[in-house]
């Protein structure tokens, strides 16, 4: 893998956006990144591991990777170009942020982004944009996660420092991380998982055969039979001792079950045959007592013959009289109502004494006929008169109603006009103040802006004088730290002498005169170190940008000044002096335009209203022309409702006439109407003369009452001429009933040989005392056949021809035979319940034998290999687990890569140990390390190191780790690799061994970044990248690199 660009914005300490090409870097092969403690040199390589796997080491992984410095709507964003296996991809993340929103106030959050590209040709194509399968992909690539990147491409100094002077446990723990043994840590679970399953499969077999075995010995010795015991007792006999045991049992209870069987069914026999004997006995003696019963009962019934006979006579009587008395009522009823239709004729005829006057019916339904048709038209009539008659009143209401509206009406129309004349007077007043209106406002915002800007140009002058005393002070301070500066680097040019003595070292060579002997070093009050001189600089050009800064803003402020008071000018000049004066002082301007406001404030409350005047005038106008149109429309109607009423009066007068020449026929024709019927009529209404309909409502009453009497009277002669023919037709109908009633009554007397009604009426019986006489009958007979019936069976008369049996002594014996059958039935149950019991706890038995000796079998193997594993097997002599076992062999592999760069950089003096006696006595150790002194044959502890010493042993290491590693994730090729801190504690030789090492990386084409804040290190490598920090964020550059500044 190779780093080839690195983009980042607003990312950890930066600010802005740094770009760092790493193929013009790292051309060389070796580059330095240096610069202030905090700058953000590790912050670098914080992007690259963001931007791959989209988080940074766990020990700088913060809340936030956000730059605190950067600006809120600036988004953080970093941008890697790399090569991996032959493929060149870039890589663009950028976090979660917070940003204000597009639209109102307040801010929301983006989600985390990512897209991943690969260059085909001269184009980038985009291979994904989800999170998870970026992640993937970049994944399957580089073959190793975040901490193993971390240590095979960063190489963190101190990380390897502490990694070599850790207890084992601390060890295992960092290489558990780095190498993958999932799989060797699920074998040792999966094994100890299964030696616990296999010992409590044992256990549960185990209990459950004690279980069987204890069932088994309860059951035999329910068992009344002697049977085989085994040698020892059930619970302690051997597996397959067991099944031989068992069977011994079996076979015993199979003999003694079939000679329980031969005993039952003799029993069974003798109980059944002693029972037929006992049935048969039994069945004769109850038909003795039967044929014995049915004797006695005959004797009974025929000595109460006599009153039977009677009872059957009487029953006879009662079913002849119980058919004939229905016609006998019949009869009775004919009669009355014969009676009744008779009586009810003579009352109608008498209700029509004065009508028939010696005329028939017929005569008089024909009178009526003639009657009817004059009738019905003076109804007709008198509805239709109703009718006009009452639309009067109602008629001379709505006169009345559109007289007023048209009184109302000439009156509005005169309103109208009046308002009008008076809107138009004040729509003149409003034109003159919207004249005087255009001239007052422009003035008034002119004079506004005018003050604004006279307000403006006394603000700038004081911020300009505030300005100008800031750049003084800065100027000032800027001179003083140059002369701070210049002071420094003269004291260290007078004492260059007392540093270089400070250098020199007992049998080295001088670096002036090249002796080496220093007899008269010389000395020095107060050594000036480069990092003084450059910080002093620092701030001085601190010190010089301020003052670039505050002379800029004083020269900003006057030019704003300039501009405020050429405006002043302006506007003091502008405007219409015929409103406002132009030679007004400041204070005159304001008053005069607080006037003009006034003036301002009343002209717009006068122009408010001038929108609702010419409102009024406009519904004035409409209004005119409706009121002049409504009077019309109010005149035509009371016109229209004038003649209606004169057509009403003509046709009341009309119906009046008519009404009286309909009632004089019906009079005159009709044989309803009386003699007094034909007088005078009420006099007609002088309707003509009558302002009011209503008044003349009496006079019509009068003759309308007149013509609904006669109708009345006509319909009361109508209905008495109809109900005397109804009654008629009843009286001959009644007379036809009562004859076919007797007829049917001579019938049914003959035919049930009955004398007559009062003979019926004597024999008749009410019906509970008929049923009972029925059923009293009806039971002597069916009891006299029975009885006869019992004493004609043969059974019956061979039962009374025999001797008696004594019944007791046949039940005893039957008793005594079901008894002996069932102790044997018992006997033979429990047997066989004892054979089927101890057959089914033999299966039991067996059945767990056959699982529990394969589970112990396998069990023992599985125990075995498991605490193989696990480090408790006395076969395992270092009693270290299969995880454990994995790790101590990276760690070999690990030591042996580590020494090959070792061995150079500490002049093949030291050489790295694995050391796995810690393993004795705890199962998690073995993963020791020692440093083997080559000189002196000793093995030390690392943690007995000098600075120097620890630096190397523990880059070598981190050189190693990395390969193995790399090793580890299908040989990934590691074009680019950063080492991080430590080489502050190497003095020179030790420091040019390291640095030959690290050359010696860049072979096969490899770029090596060390990241130091070392001051020497950058005379050693010319190619640098340095970090600086300021009060707004840290920068990048670049130097000693062509084209690069």
């Amino acid at each position: 893998m190779r780093i080839h660009r690195l983009r980042a914005t607003a990312f950890g300490p930066f600010a802005d956006s740094i770009d760092l090409d790493f193929e013009a870097v790292g051309a060389s092969g070796l580059f330095l990144i240096h610069g202030p403690t905090g700058s953000g040199k590790t912050s670098l390589l914080d992007a690259i591991c963001f931007a791959l796997y989209a988080g940074v080491p766990g020990e700088r992984r913060g809340p936030s990777l956000r730059s605190q410095h950067a600006p809120i709507e600036l988004r953080t964003e970093v941008e890697l170009e790399i090569t991996v296996a032959g493929r060149r991809l870039r890589v663009v993340r950028h976090p979660a942020h917070e940003r204000p929103k597009r639209r109102g106030t307040g801010t929301t959050t983006d989600p985390a982004g990512v897209r991943l590209e690969e260059l085909e040709g001269t184009t980038w194509r985009t291979l994904s944009t989800r999170i998870d399968e970026s992640a993937q992909l970049l994944d399957d690539l580089l073959g190793m996660g975040l901490e193993q990147f971390r240590r095979v491409v960063m190489l963190p100094q101190g990380d390897f420092a502490a990694f070599l002077r850790a207890t084992d446990e601390e060890r295992r723990e960092v290489l558990e991380r780095l190498f993958d043994i999932s799989d060797y840590a699920a074998v040792e679970e999966e094994l100890v998982q299964r030696r616990q399953a296999g010992d409590g499969v044992i256990k549960a077999a185990r209990a459950r055969l004690d279980t069987h075995l204890a069932h088994l010995v309860d059951v035999l010795s329910a068992a009344d039979a002697d049977l085989p015991e085994p040698e020892m007792p059930w619970s302690e006999l051997a597996l397959e001792s067991l099944p031989t045991a068992l069977d011994a049992v079996s076979a015993a209870l199979d003999e003694r079950s079939a000679e329980a069987l031969t005993r039952l069914d003799a029993a069974d026999r003798a109980a059944v045959s002693t029972r037929d004997r006992l049935d048969e006995a039994r069945h004769t003696a109850a038909l003795r007592r039967r044929g014995e019963a049915a004797r006695s009962q005959l004797d009974g019934l025929e000595a109460v013959g006599d009153v039977h006979d009677e009872r059957r006579v009487a029953l006879a009587r009662a079913r002849a009289a119980l058919a004939v008395l229905p016609h006998v009522e019949e009869v009775a009823r004919a009669e009355v109502a014969s009676r009744t239709a008779q009586e009810a004729r003579a009352a109608v005829e008498l209700s029509l004494t004065d009508v028939l006057a010696g005329r028939d019916v017929d005569a008089v339904r024909a009178g009526l006929v003639i009657g009817t048709e004059p009738l019905a038209r003076a109804g007709t009539q008198v509805g239709h008169l109703r009718r006009v008659w009452a639309s009067g009143p109602v008629l001379d209401q709505r006169i009345e109603a559109v007289t007023a509206r048209c009184a109302r009406a000439a009156e509005a129309v005169a309103a109208v006009q009046q308002q009008a004349e008076s809107d138009a007077a004040a729509l003149e007043r409003i034109h003159g103040a919207r004249r005087r209106s255009a001239l007052v406002e422009p003035e008034i915002a002119r004079l506004d802006e005018l003050r604004r800007s006279r307000q403006l140009a006394g603000r700038l002058e004081e911020e300009l004088r505030a300005a100008t005393d800031t750049a003084q002070a800065a100027r000032e301070r800027a001179q003083d730290l140059r002369g701070a500066v210049q002071a420094l680097v003269a004291a260290r040019l007078d004492n260059m002498a007392g540093e270089l003595a400070g250098l020199l070292t007992d049998g080295d060579p001088c670096a002036v005169c090249g002796s080496c002997e220093h007899p008269a070093p010389a000395s020095a009050a107060r050594v000036v170190t480069p990092e003084e001189i450059e910080e002093a600089q620092s701030l001085a050009d601190e010190a010089e940008a301020s003052h670039e800064l505050a002379r800029g803003r004083r020269e900003q402020l006057g030019s704003r000044l300039d501009a405020a008071r050429t405006e002043v000018v302006r506007l003091a000049t502008a405007g219409d002096p015929g409103v406002v004066p132009h030679d007004l002082d400041a204070a005159a301007e304001i008053r005069v335009r607080d006037e003009l406001a006034a003036e301002a404030a009343a002209l717009s409350t006068e122009l408010s209203a001038a929108a609702d005047v010419e409102q009024r005038i406009a519904q004035s106008t409409e209004d005119l022309a409706t009121t002049r149109q409504t009077l019309v429309e109010h005149e035509s109607e009371l016109a229209s409702l004038r003649a209606r009423r004169q057509e009403l009066v003509d046709e009341i007068d009309e119906l009046l006439e008519a009404l009286a020449s309909d009632l004089r026929e019906h009079a005159r024709v009709c044989v309803c109407a009386p003699d007094e019927e034909a007088g005078p009529l009420p006099a007609e209404p002088d309707l003509q003369r009558s302002a009011d309909l209503g008044t003349v409502s009496s006079s019509i009453s009068g003759l309308v009452d007149r013509v609904e009497a006669t109708q009345e009277r006509h319909r009361r002669v109508e209905q008495g001429v109809e109900a005397l023919a109804v009654a008629d037709r009843d009286v001959a109908r009644s007379t036809q009933l009562l004859e076919a009633a007797g007829e049917r009554l001579a019938d049914a007397l003959q035919e049930h040989d009955v004398a007559g009604a009062d003979e019926a009426r004597a024999s008749a019986l009410p019906t509970h005392r008929l049923a009972a006489l029925a059923e009293q009958v009806d039971t002597h007979e069916r009891q006299l056949a029975a009885c006869r019936a019992t004493l004609d069976d043969d059974e019956v008369r061979g039962a009374l021809q025999t001797d008696e049996v004594d019944l007791a002594e046949m039940e005893q014996a039957a008793r005594a035979a079901r008894v002996h059958a069932d102790e044997t039935r018992r006997r033979q149950a429990t047997s066989g319940a004892v054979h089927q019991q101890v057959t089914r706890v033999a299966r039991l038995v067996v059945d767990e034998c056959s699982v529990l000796g394969p589970a112990v079998d396998e069990a023992a193997l599985v125990r075995r290999v498991a605490d193989l594993v696990t480090g408790t097997s006395s076969d395992n002599d270092k009693r270290m687990r299969l995880s454990t076992y994995v790790l101590a062999a990276r760690l070999e592999r690990i030591v042996e890569l580590a020494n090959a760069r070792l061995t150079a950089m500490a002049d093949g003096r030291y050489e790295l140990a694995h050391d796995d006696s810690s393993a004795r006595g705890q199962r998690r150790g073995g993963l020791g390390l020692l440093v083997r002194d080559l000189w002196t044959g000793q093995d030390r502890h690392p943690a007995t190191l000098s600075g120097g010493e620890s630096f190397t042993t523990s880059l070598a290491l981190a050189l190693g780790l990395a390969d193995t590693i790399r090793e580890e994730s299908g040989g990934v090729e590691l074009g680019t690799l950063f080492v991080d801190e430590g080489f502050g504690s190497l003095d020179q030789d030790s420091l040019e061994q390291v640095l030959d090492v690290l050359d010696g990386l860049r072979d096969g084409g490899r770029c090596v970044g060390v990241v130091s804040h070392v001051s020497e290190m950058r005379s050693r490598i010319p190619t640098q990248v340095r970090v600086d920090k300021t009060q707004h964020g840290s920068t990048v550059g670049v130097t000693g690199v062509l084209g690069v500044a």
